[in-house]
């Protein structure tokens, strides 16, 4: 067991030097440009034992992303761009997210396999050992996915709280005379946070040669969030139809700062069901002990 717990501290030294290795090493001139050109997109992320396994393994030492089926890549892909994991290039994003799982496997296999074998020693048969590193394993599994999915939630709760500023600010610019382009490029300067990022994507999209209308569906699909796809279909629409885009941002802009009213009003109500839970279970019980008290100390002294 000490023999495992030295080994253990020793990789992962190893991977803090790799990681700081790979931390302090100079920005290449790609790297640099491209920014620029719309190539990356909003920063990731990465987790120091990522980098540092991704150091050990060097860019082509393992291509996890040809593994995956077309469909299986999509999905992978969207659950990525939802949690902001991405970075423009398919075949990384695909090949680190398999490489976290792995990571992640491979720490439920041994905590399952410590487990095992401690149980094992206590006297357990030894299929207890299988057992413990099978759900090790899918536990760990099932660990990774519900991380992914609460980055995703997070930030498109992020996202919703920032959309109406945002919407406001879009609306203010296109009615005092702006083109739609440059008031994205105004409240993308303007504002911070991860709308802002995707602000910023979607105007190197347009300036490396995308279409407006094209930009925009690429920028809800990459948020995740209801209010921000009801945004861009409603100014798509409003462009395609030649209806004034002031007015319709105007409305948008209301009806965003409507819904988040009430998504607050909802969350309200939902915070006061909560505070029933300790003033039942915990404040009412300690009145009601406090009440009775003298009452029964009374009738001790009284009663014989």
């Amino acid at each position: 067991m000490s023999g495992a717990l030295i080994g253990l501290g020793i990789a992962v030294g190893i991977l803090m030097i790799f990681s700081r290795y790979r931390a302090t090493a100079p920005v290449s001139i790609s790297r640099r440009i491209a920014p620029r050109v719309g190539e990356v997109g909003s920063p990731i992320r990465r987790s120091n034992s990522g980098a540092a396994i991704q150091a050990l393994l060097g860019s082509h030492g393992l291509n996890l992303a040809r593994i995956l089926p077309a469909a299986t890549a999509r999905t992978t892909l969207d659950k990525l761009h939802k949690a902001g994991r991405t970075s423009g290039d398919v075949a990384a994003d695909l090949a680190r997210h398999r490489m976290e799982q792995l990571t992640w496997l491979a720490l439920g296999l041994i905590a399952g396999a410590v487990w095992g074998v401690w149980s094992v020693l206590r006297g357990s048969a030894p299929l207890v050992l299988v057992l413990t590193v099978s759900l090790g394993a899918v536990i760990a599994y099932l660990s990774h996915e519900r991380h992914i999915s609460a980055l995703a939630k997070r930030r498109t709760a992020a996202i919703d709280q920032q959309f109406p500023d945002v919407a406001e600010l879009l609306a203010f610019s296109v009615t005092a005379g702006e083109t739609p382009v440059a008031a994205l490029q105004r409240v993308a300067r303007m504002s911070r946070g991860v709308l802002s990022a995707e602000l910023h994507q979607c105007v190197r999209g347009i300036t490396s040669g995308d279409t407006l209308a094209s930009a925009l569906r690429s920028l809800a699909e990459r948020t995740g969030s209801r209010n921000v796809e009801r945004f861009t279909d409603g100014l798509v629409i409003a462009m395609e139809r030649g209806t004034p885009l002031g007015e319709v941002l105007r409305a948008q802009a209301a009806d965003a700062r409507s819904e988040q009213r009430q998504h607050l009003i909802e969350l309200a109500g939902k915070k006061d069901v909560a505070m029933l839970v300790p003033v039942v279970f915990f404040v009412l019980p300690t009145v009601i002990v406090i009440a009775l008290f003298p009452a029964m100390r009374g009738l001790q002294s009284l009663v014989p």
